[in-house]
């Protein structure tokens, strides 16, 4: 088993969420083409749904495992890996096979009251095995990461994508179905199937022999048992509420904002189409960064777990420090780039202009964001996770207080939800700080963290704005990609030359 340096274990993570993010746009893209409007619009009916329900079992067990696998790693205690591994398991398949069960005799009453289209039975009824194995492979990778054994988990997730592509895309070019029900039905049979390679990778990877190869490993009974128990429960039921806490807040948002939209004087069709560019095309780029920030979410709570087990203080504030460090250097130039250039992205990427005015507005929020899901990661490693559950739902409410007292105000109008959205990421990312201070005393140098990335990015936006609007080519989106490609190099030269990023340093933390 191979372990990764922290910073390498970024990069590796950082990369495979760039992959298969960029995999999942084109198939998106493909897919549309494909099945049409009526099947992508039966698929997004019932995929938040498949969202709500695996967050029960996905959200907080397996960053439970990585915390707690790490931490017995870091004592050596083999027995208890495993213990973690299988009362995990039990955990998570008891409540996945509860709502396979719960939905499967309620499929009707999910179809026709809950999301109120008979069409959807078919493709509901597909989505019930996606649930136990998405449920499965979320803990094996916890496990994995935990031990800082990247390699099995990253390979998965790009199995995962790679299986569920091809399936769907080739099954549709030899099948050639014309039913919009068949076209979505497949594309959510494509869940599964991706998932299930995925899994099968991992317990490759895992090699089941090693739960066997002693007797201690399987006995689940006595005090130990109970004992993990509360541990998993402790670490994993604050992070669920705050993931439930999240999708209910897409999915209210959904419902509230194109209505308080008409109150204010928007017609109805309007009201849509303003939600639909904000959370189908500006909020999407907005959680770009957290390609970067989810790597190292998934990195610095098993690191920290493990030193904060041996009582390691002094590395808990270095790489907290570091995370922190990292994240900065990612969310200032991006937050510059969607606040200046905002139209010109939106332009690029979407042939929409207007979407760029709302990312422009909405970035303010973006290092916010960047830094609260950096610090939700660390606190979550210190084992902070119910402060961080109550940091979260108190942003929340500030969020929903804005949407429904300020969007159907005329004079606010969609400004009100930016607003409760900007001040939310706001006071989440103060009270996170606030309370990681109390109990980590990380040092943070303001001239490398703050001040150098920042000029680096000004210098980033000019080389930008200079191709972008002086430049004598004429295509639009050749001068877009020369433009922004240009840029993000310019700034990764300016943070070399300024050494806010030192090579040879970065080179001896990727050796570990």
């Amino acid at each position: 088993m191979k372990k990764f340096s922290f910073i390498l274990g970024v990069i590796l993570l950082a990369s495979i969420n760039f992959v298969v993010r960029s995999l999942g746009f084109i198939y998106r893209i493909i897919l549309s083409r494909m099945i049409g409007p009526q099947a992508i619009g039966l698929y997004q009916m019932v995929f938040p749904f498949l969202m709500v329900l695996i967050t029960l079992p996905t959200a907080g067990i397996p960053i439970a495992v990585s915390k707690l696998v790490a931490k017995e790693n870091s004592l050596n205690n083999r027995n208890g890996i495993y213990r973690i591994l299988l009362i995990s398991l039990l955990i998570g398949g008891i409540i996945s096979l509860l709502l396979t069960v719960i939905v499967s005799l309620n499929i009707d009453i999910v179809v026709n009251s809950i999301l109120k289209n008979s069409d959807l039975h078919l493709p509901i009824l597909w989505v019930i095995p996606a649930i136990s194995l998405i449920t499965f492979s979320s803990i094996l990778r916890g496990f994995f990461y935990g031990l800082k054994d990247l390699k099995p988990a990253a390979s998965a997730q790009i199995l995962e994508q790679v299986t569920r592509i091809l399936f769907v895309l080739l099954y549709l070019y030899y099948k050639n179905p014309n039913h919009p029900i068949t076209m979505a039905t497949i594309a959510i049979i494509g869940l599964s199937v991706g998932e299930f390679f995925g899994l099968v990778y991992l317990i490759i990877g895992f090699n089941i022999k090693k739960l066997i190869y002693r007797k201690t490993s399987l006995n689940l009974l006595g005090t130990s048992f109970l004992s993990y128990f509360k541990d998993i429960a402790y670490i994993s039921i604050p992070i669920t509420i705050s993931r439930l806490i999240s999708v209910l807040m897409q999915t209210i948002n959904s419902i509230l904002i194109p209505h308080r939209l008409v109150i204010a004087g928007y017609t109805s069709v309007a009201a849509i189409e303003i939600f639909g560019k904000i959370a189908g095309m500006a909020m999407p780029l907005l959680f770009l960064p957290f390609t970067v920030t989810g790597a190292l979410v998934i990195n610095v709570i098993p690191n920290i777990s493990e030193q904060v087990a041996v009582n390691n203080l002094s590395d808990v504030s270095y790489k907290s420090s570091l995370a922190i460090k990292i994240t900065l250097l990612v969310a200032i130039p991006v937050t510059l780039v969607y606040t200046v250039l905002g139209k010109e992205l939106a332009g690029l990427i979407y042939h929409q202009k207007e979407v760029g005015v709302y990312l422009s507005i909405i970035s303010y929020s973006t290092l916010f964001m960047c830094m609260q899901h950096t610090l939700s990661g660390i606190l979550h490693g210190l084992g902070k996770q119910v402060i961080t559950t109550i940091n979260f739902l108190l942003g929340m409410l500030i969020q929903l207080y804005c949407t429904y007292f300020l969007v159907p105000n005329p004079k606010y109008g969609i400004n009100g939800f930016f607003i409760g959205f900007i001040l939310s990421s706001f006071v989440i990312f103060i009270l996170h700080l606030i309370t990681l201070y109390r109990f980590v005393p990380f040092k943070l140098s303001l001239t490398q963290s703050v001040i150098k990335p920042l000029l680096s990015s000004l210098f980033m936006i000019l080389i930008m704005l200079f191709i972008h609007r002086g430049s004598f080519i004429t295509s639009e989106a050749l001068k877009g990609i020369i433009a922004f490609t240009t840029g993000g190099l310019a700034y990764i030269a300016c943070l070399i030359i300024t050494k806010t990023i030192n090579i040879k340093a970065l080179i001896d933390s990727i050796k570990g």
